[in-house]
């Protein structure tokens, strides 16, 4: 299970309800998104992967009031 962190995320909707999120915040900085990837529904909500900038990849989760964000992968020198 990942450790999920409740956060604010900047995002823009698809015509089909998407989230397509552009920033998110992570100790304090706005990380902008970089790329989209993977996206799936459970019963809990929607998730989605993204890598930001600096090449972290996220997984952010939403129910449709809160995101949460959990740090998946992260360059060497983030280690």
């Amino acid at each position: 299970m990942r450790d999920f962190r409740v956060t604010e995320v900047e995002a823009t909707f698809t015509a089909e309800g998407w989230p397509m999120p552009y920033n998110l915040q992570w100790n304090g900085e706005t990380l902008p998104v970089a790329e989209r990837g993977r996206r799936w529904h459970t019963e809990d909500g929607l998730h989605m992967l993204v890598l930001v900038d600096d090449g972290r990849v996220f997984e952010l989760h939403t129910n449709g009031a809160v995101w949460r964000a959990a740090l998946v992968s992260s360059p060497q020198r983030f280690v």
